[in-house]
């Protein structure tokens, strides 16, 4: 294997730091060679493109296993370095898990101190504001109580009124028959001719027209009385031939009042109709209506019959109205009941219609109740309901309520009705209402943030990207983004880019790529706060699906722009998933792309993620750059790493090491001078020591002379040779 090489040993062992007779012996086979020594060959032939196989390498483990059992001395000696090594890898890991530990634990020590402050903050801002409203609230219950009380006196009021008005009315219709009977005494003293017997009483002729009259004699009769301005008495008129006469009679007397625009008394009548007449009557004059085209008759009828009905003949009307074919008037009658009616009167009035057909009625209905009713109503209805065991017509209320009210309410609702026990139902209900648009969906995630409920929102997100087409998650990304939601924009794409397919993610970031701000700044903001494995996972998917681009994007941010231990974590997921960004040809790349200085966060990264392979390729490539750019590199290791709390000695150290192994003299007497000049005396006594050890004393005298070139030394000849002055 030595000889595969290609080196003298005198040579080999300059490169190892060991002494040439002890290669000597180990290649000799007069000592048994340590397995570091055999290792370090092995890695040798590997940098040669020369390496062995597995077979191979395995045969000469066995071999070494073997030499050190005849040897019990060194079989101890070679098993405790081996526990050693083991123990101080152990140990690196431990330490790296610590930092990112102590990390996170002071991130969320800072981010609880500053919830704390604004906790403290919003009860200051609470006080404040309720000793502000103290002397409001006492002025308002001042108000309040005075309303109350002068509400009362107008109730008595109201009632003493109306009694006041129904006699007056009863005066009315008195005054004018008195009135009509002076015309008629007048007219007969004006006509002689005219005998008393023919004295005929108006009211008489009226209450003969109420009984005998045709309709078009009726009609007549209330034109005439509304020419007199004596419309009280055409309206109670009309009222009493709608109580007395046939409903087609009544249908055909609506419609012709309506011609000859005397609509004013049939509404006028309605609400009495309803009162006195039956249910299956008021269903036939509501089927009259409707052919007749009277559309504001029977709109009045209905809301009648909503206010004055009793809840069994509200269901007795609907079963009528969908019999006769009218289900469209039904189903306005029976939501305007259930949005309008006491909650009382609900559910019994919907016991009536049970087991009658009109489920599908029933359904419709609850669309209505669901828009108008109070979100405290909503769950009283509900709870009602549930006690009745009417769970069909309760899921039908809760689906119009989930895709017809506001978020906000379909929020307030889920919640409350899990306050109420019923917790499936509120999960019926946000599950029914996740289905709407992406607006109502964005609404929605407002909602639950203001209600502090943020896992909700974010599980609102996650089922959004993972059941949604890519074109509604590009919205919902966007739309968060631009109304300043960055947090839930970033995690919402790092759970879409982990969960979406290969074309699905091709077709996400071409659409994010189209919209503000565009895919590189959504991705370098996601970066910011990804956790690691997330970050670790996108990386690898983009990589994975040619997106190399995006891919580098990720990584430049989580490496350059997260504390160290967490891009050493983000390394180490990204080491195990075999991406291309910790492979040598990466990191070659990386290193001669830029200046030195900006890899320190990912030497630095490396080092703490015991990626020492990695660290090394890459150390040697920067290792070949300018000793400023080198020095440079050096300086930000140090701010770095006292700022992170992180240790680049060992970085550091490697730098100055592959310095000392691999840089001509003259380069490394000027990287010292200039880290001395940089203010580095610790990074440059450690590459002096190396640089001794590597060229022993030409380093040590070119040191030396570059140091003192410009000193004058004092002992020299022309110090002391004397000039003698020129005599003219």
């Amino acid at each position: 294997m030595f000889l595969a090489l290609g080196v003298s040993v005198r040579r080999y062992a300059a490169r190892r730091h060991m002494d040439p007779s002890t290669v000597t012996r180990y290649l000799g086979g007069e000592r048994v060679p340590p397995w570091d020594f055999v290792a370090g060959v092995l890695a040798d032939l590997r940098e040669a493109d020369s390496p062995v196989t597995f077979e191979a390498e395995t045969g000469l483990r066995s071999l070494h296993r073997k030499a050190l059992e005849c040897h019990r001395s060194d079989n101890e000696k070679q098993t405790l370095q081996d526990r050693l090594a083991e123990a101080d890898e152990e140990t690196r890991r431990i330490r790296t898990r610590q930092r990112a530990l102590e990390e996170a634990l002071m991130d969320r020590t800072q981010r609880l101190a500053e919830a704390h402050g604004r906790c403290r903050q919003l009860q200051v801002d609470l006080e404040e504001q309720r000793l502000a409203h103290r002397g409001d609230l006492e002025l308002w219950q001042s108000e309040f109580d005075e309303l109350e009380s002068e509400c009362g006196d107008l109730e008595q009021q109201v009632l003493y009124l109306r009694e006041a008005l129904a006699v007056a009315r009863a005066e009315l219709i008195a005054a004018e028959e008195q009135c009509h009977h002076l015309e008629v005494q007048l007219e007969q003293a004006q006509d002689p001719e005219v005998e008393p017997a023919g004295r005929i009483s108006l009211m008489a002729v009226l209450e003969e027209t109420d009984r005998s009259a045709s309709v078009a004699e009726l009609i007549t009769v209330v034109a005439d009385l509304e020419s007199r301005t004596q419309r009280a008495m055409a309206s109670e008129l009309v009222a009493s031939v709608s109580r007395s006469r046939e409903v087609q009679e009544v249908a055909v007397l609506l419609a012709g009042l309506q011609n000859a625009g005397l609509h004013a008394h049939a509404e006028a009548a309605l609400p009495a109709l309803v009162m006195t007449r039956s249910v299956e009557e008021t269903c036939a004059l509501i089927v009259h209506l409707y052919h007749a085209g009277l559309e504001e008759h029977l709109v009045q009828l209905l809301r009648a019959s909503v206010q004055l009905h009793t809840p069994r003949d509200m269901a007795v009307l609907v079963r009528s109205l969908h019999a006769s074919g009218l289900r469209e008037h039904a189903v306005t009658l029976l939501g305007a009941a259930c949005a309008a009616r006491p909650l009382p009167d609900v559910v019994p009035m919907l016991t009536w219609l049970a087991g009658t057909g009109l489920d599908a009625t029933v359904a419709s209905a609850m669309e209505a109740a669901a828009t108008e009713r109070t979100v405290h109503d909503l769950v009283a209805l509900s709870c009602s309901l549930t006690e009745a065991g009417m769970h069909p017509v309760k899921s039908a209320l809760h689906t119009a309520a989930a895709t017809r009210r506001s978020a906000y309410d379909v929020a307030a609702l889920a919640e409350a009705l899990a306050r109420a026990g019923l917790h499936q139902d509120g999960e019926n209900v946000f599950r029914a209402t996740q289905n709407q648009t992406i607006g109502h969906l964005l609404a929605l995630v407002s909602a639950l943030q203001a209600m502090g409920r943020h896992h909700v929102a974010t599980a609102v997100v996650n089922h959004a990207i993972a059941s949604r087409p890519t074109a509604d998650t590009r919205v919902l990304i966007t739309d968060m983004h631009a109304m300043g939601r960055h947090q839930q924009a970033s995690e919402a794409l790092i759970t879409a880019l982990q969960s979406v397919s290969s074309t699905d993610l091709l077709h996400l970031l071409d659409g994010l790529d189209g919209a503000h701000p565009g895919t590189k700044v959504l991705l370098e903001r996601a970066a910011q706060t990804a956790g690691y494995k997330e970050a670790a996972a996108v990386v690898a998917g983009l990589e994975k699906n040619g997106l190399v681009e995006h891919a580098r994007t990720v990584f430049t941010c989580t490496v350059r722009g997260r504390p160290t231990g967490h891009a050493a974590w983000f390394l180490i997921h990204l080491n195990q998933a075999g991406s291309a960004f910790t492979g040598s040809g990466f990191l070659v790349a990386q290193a001669q792309s830029g200046p030195p200085a900006g890899m320190a966060p990912l030497l630095l990264a490396l080092g703490a993620a015991g990626l020492h392979e990695e660290l090394a390729c890459l150390v040697r490539e920067l290792a070949y750059r300018d000793a400023e750019e080198i020095v440079l590199l050096l300086k930000q290791l140090e701010r770095l790493g006292s700022a992170a709390g992180a240790g680049r000695e060992p970085v550091s150290d490697q730098i100055t090491n592959m310095t000392a192994a691999a840089r001509s003299v003259p380069y490394q007497v000027v990287m010292v001078l200039a880290l001395e000049a940089a203010g580095l005396p610790g990074s440059a006594a450690a590459l002096v020591s190396a640089a001794t050890a590597s060229k022993g004393r030409s380093f040590t005298d070119a040191l030396r002379k570059e140091r003192f070139k410009h000193h004058q030394r004092v002992f020299s000849r022309a110090f002391w040779q004397r000039t003698e002055p020129r005599v003219e």
